[in-house]
């Protein structure tokens, strides 16, 4: 009795932290950061003590909304078939990472997930571990490609892991200060492909 009185407890837990996070969201989208925790708690139907005890601020739920999307890449990265050259695994990762921050976070969300970091108003440290799962992703790929010989043997892998993530990361904050007028996809692209020029094995595959 006592452990179904738990799992209840744990479910409804989950169920308030779900409308919370969407409700943000919704909100963050339609009416921007300036959204207050009256607005999302009311939206959401709970109590603003309940906000308080799934998140520390309103960057926690962007922080929340990152990890999913990492997970996302995961997937992504999984359903590629088995015999896709590296150097296309890293194009079409790269375009996929570059379609959701574009498409699915959005200008305004992506200034918001950058002023966290830079202020670390929170705790950003899974944001900036090099065990995120988008960086384990690329390191994958520029393993593969050294063991198949599409790569060059002599490449530090960790460190070219760490420069395509760093890459995007700086590119994105070139598209935030010349939004619109800066075509962000189409520059990591570029980016991306001079990469690859430079860490192909010219007696690769």
């Amino acid at each position: 009795m006592v452990a179904k009185k738990e799992n209840s407890r744990v479910i409804k837990a989950a169920e308030t932290k779900k409308r919370i996070y969407e409700s943000a969201l919704e909100l963050f989208k339609r009416d921007g950061f300036g959204t207050s925790v009256d607005s999302i708690v009311e939206m959401a139907g709970v109590s603003k003590g309940a906000f308080y005890v799934h998140y520390e601020s309103k960057h926690s739920l962007i922080i929340d909304y990152i990890n999913t999307i990492d997970l996302g890449y995961e997937d992504y990265f999984s359903s590629l078939p088995s015999d896709t050259k590296p150097s296309v695994m890293l194009i079409l990762v790269t375009e996929k990472i570059t379609d959701v921050i574009i498409n699915n976070i959005g200008f305004d969300l992506i200034k918001l997930i950058y002023e966290a970091l830079i202020t670390k108003t929170i705790n950003t440290d899974t944001q900036l571990s090099y065990d995120r799962k988008v960086y384990q992703i690329y390191n994958q790929i520029i393993k593969l490609g050294v063991q198949q010989g599409e790569f060059k043997a002599t490449l530090n892998i960790d460190s070219v892991s760490k420069h395509c993530i760093m890459s995007i990361r700086g590119m994105t904050y070139e598209w935030c200060i010349r939004f619109p007028d800066f075509d962000l996809k189409n520059e990591i692209i570029r980016h991306f492909d001079l990469l690859l020029s430079g860490i192909k094995n010219n007696d690769g595959l």
